[in-house]
């Protein structure tokens, strides 16, 4: 064979002028690191608030719009805030939804309605 040095000339061998670095986890933290988060960490008090945040109507949302648009109506049922969730979910089903979104909305809006009868007898 006349190429000698060629494609398959290749040293296989350690290199020990590369300075080994010690990695770190992706998880690691300091201790000073952990103890000024624990003393800022708070935690966060939703009370029916979310649906003031949204932006509605909304075509075609993401998922993240999505799952915003629910947890809003959520957290108003949840809090017993029937009206307020029937209002919300109507106005995210005037929007361009996907078939599986709208049915969970509609859902909600019918179980408010049913809470809303059985209030008012």
């Amino acid at each position: 064979m006349e190429d000698e040095a060629g494609l398959f000339n290749i040293e296989v061998g350690s290199n020990e002028s590369v300075d080994k670095v010690e990695k770190v986890p992706r998880d690691f933290q300091s201790e000073e690191d952990f103890q000024r988060q624990r003393r800022e960490w708070k935690p966060k008090n939703e009370v029916g608030d979310i649906w003031k945040t949204l932006k509605l109507p909304v075509d075609n949302p993401s998922k993240h719009e999505s799952q915003t648009m629910l947890h809003a109506i959520e957290e108003l049922y949840f809090f017993g805030k029937y009206e307020e969730a029937r209002k919300v979910a109507e106005e995210v089903l005037t929007g361009k939804l996907h078939k599986d979104f709208r049915k969970t909305v509609t859902d909600y809006r019918e179980r408010c309605e049913v809470r809303l009868k059985a209030r008012s007898k």
